[in-house]
């Protein structure tokens, strides 16, 4: 469809088609005659679109393991090594995008002095690279992370706690504002760089952070020095002093209404994960949560999300969770339906969540649905789709929809 309506134009502007997402060995060797010098896409129906010298198109793969020579020598290849862009144009963009006075005028951008963002990308400075490499040679992932995820994660966590959900007043001076970045920052550095490492490594990841951060010229804040770095968080009350977990965790009350297997006894774990998850709803950032099987991922995500669904004027955040189990058999088409259902019409090119609502979209056990003969999974690469680009296609009449205040939370074993 995209080809065909591109065709049709008599223009000279050039036209780009992307396609996002793993090589199967069969749909594109019906792109070797568009890929040559015939320029022709051959449809199944016996429709044959004969391509402008202006359109163009773009693979964007992670490999060609099943891509054919015949397919590999019609293409330029070109390969983007990991460290090829790194992380610091993401972070120096993300602080000029998120608190730049220039960006004043928008109702999401936080007006912070000069000062105080030279000494944000400092602080990234500092200590980024040396805390990618601490995970990378001496600790274990149960899900395999690259170092541009571990970076953007530590981005979401900082902005979630120190502009879109902390009391932080912005009028302060400099001094007092970058103690409270600084405290925010070791919090933030501690759950993403350090976030999703086996448990086995926390304590020495602690010993990592306490050395980096102690000896850093950088950053001047004290470091957390009851417990870990994982026992403490920052308590907007306390004039944004290191806090205990435990000293939140609210008292068990025994309901016997409540069935057996929907009840959850809240305990530091429990109180961690909630206030990350709900800091992540808070910046709309899609989130995994992952763990052995029976280790209560999709009880606690569940309990969150049902007591966050009272508007925000009973104490709630007004969200409306979709939850979606998948199987080895779920397929694409059954998902994006499921998801598509739960959501309100707003216009013809967009859907979404009811006035003053958020949708959650939660789907467990992400890992389950069958791997294909060419390594896909359909469902997980819908669901890629959504977490990128906030939208689907019409499966029908083939037009881009877009999805707005929805956000995806999955969870899933380690693979």
């Amino acid at each position: 469809t995209i080809l065909r309506d591109y065709a049709a134009e008599d223009t000279s502007v050039r036209k780009w088609t992307v396609f996002d997402g793993p090589i199967d060995a069969l749909w594109i060797e019906n792109m070797n005659t568009v890929l040559d010098d015939n320029m022709t896409l051959c449809l199944a129906n016996g429709e044959r679109i004969k391509l402008r010298a202006a359109m163009k198109c773009i693979f964007e793969v992670q490999d060609l393991e099943v891509a054919s020579p015949a397919t590999v020598s019609r293409l330029g290849v070109m390969y983007m090594t990991p460290n090829h862009m790194g992380w610091k144009p993401y972070v120096q963009s993300w602080i000029h995008r998120i608190y730049g006075i220039e960006n004043a005028d928008r109702d999401d951008v936080q007006q912070v002095p000069e000062v105080v963002r030279s000494h944000l990308f400092e602080c990234f400075s500092s200590t980024v690279e040396k805390g990618l490499s601490y995970v990378r040679n001496s600790c274990t992932e149960p899900i395999a992370t690259s170092d541009l995820n571990l970076v953007v994660s530590l981005c979401s966590i900082f902005e979630a706690c120190f502009s879109t959900t902390q009391k932080v007043d912005f009028g302060l001076d400099s001094d007092e504002l970058i103690e409270i970045l600084e405290k925010t920052y070791i919090f933030a550095y501690a759950w993403s760089i350090g976030g999703g490492i086996d448990d086995m490594y926390r304590d020495d990841f602690d010993d990592f952070m306490q050395d980096t951060f102690d000896s850093s010229t950088v950053i001047s804040a004290d470091m957390p020095r009851r417990g870990t770095v994982y026992d403490n968080f920052i308590d907007e009350g306390e004039k944004h002093q290191f806090k205990q977990w435990s000293s939140i965790v609210p008292k068990f009350k025994f309901d016997a209404a409540v069935p057996y297997f929907q009840m959850l006894v809240p305990t530091e774990s429990t109180v961690q994960m909630s206030f990350l998850l709900k800091k992540m709803l808070c910046v709309n950032k899609p989130t995994f949560v992952t763990g052995v099987t029976g280790t209560g991922k999709s009880v606690l995500v569940q309990t969150l999300l049902t007591n966050l669904q009272p508007s925000p004027e009973e104490g709630g955040m007004g969200i409306l969770p979709t939850i979606i189990g998948f199987s080895a058999q779920t397929n694409a088409a059954v998902t994006q339906s499921m998801i598509e259902s739960s959501l309100e019409k707003k216009s013809r090119t967009v859907l979404g969540a009811p006035v003053n609502r958020k949708i959650v979209v939660f789907v467990d056990d992400v890992n389950m649905p069958t791997v294909e003969e060419y390594g896909a999974q359909p469902p997980v690469e819908l669901l890629r789709q959504f977490a990128d680009f906030s939208g689907f296609y019409d499966r029908e009449k083939q037009y881009w929809r877009d999805v707005v205040d929805t956000v995806l939370f999955v969870a899933g074993g380690p693979p």
